[in-house]
């Protein structure tokens, strides 16, 4: 839920027509949430090391959060516009 909480942030920084850097603020924070979650399930019985694998997956998160976060942040834009604000 919290990372829904970060995108309507970023709509609304979006809307009220702020920079574009604070995609990056907001893809940090979904990732750090989305990963706080995999390391404490990782510190849980059974333990998993962390593999290479993981490490993708990590990448790959990054680069589809920073997808999302530009999405909301453009979406935010476009409802301004629509709006005629």
């Amino acid at each position: 839920m919290l990372d829904f909480a970060i995108l309507a942030g970023l709509a609304a920084a979006g809307f009220f027509d702020q920079p574009g850097w604070w995609v990056l603020p907001g893809t940090a924070a979904m990732m750090l949430v989305g990963w706080w979650r995999k390391m404490r399930l990782l510190r849980q019985h059974p333990q998993v090391p962390l593999s290479s694998k993981m490490t993708t997956y990590l990448i790959v998160s990054i680069g589809i959060n920073l997808g999302f976060a530009t999405a909301s942040l453009m979406a935010g834009r476009a409802a301004r516009y629509l709006l005629g604000g």
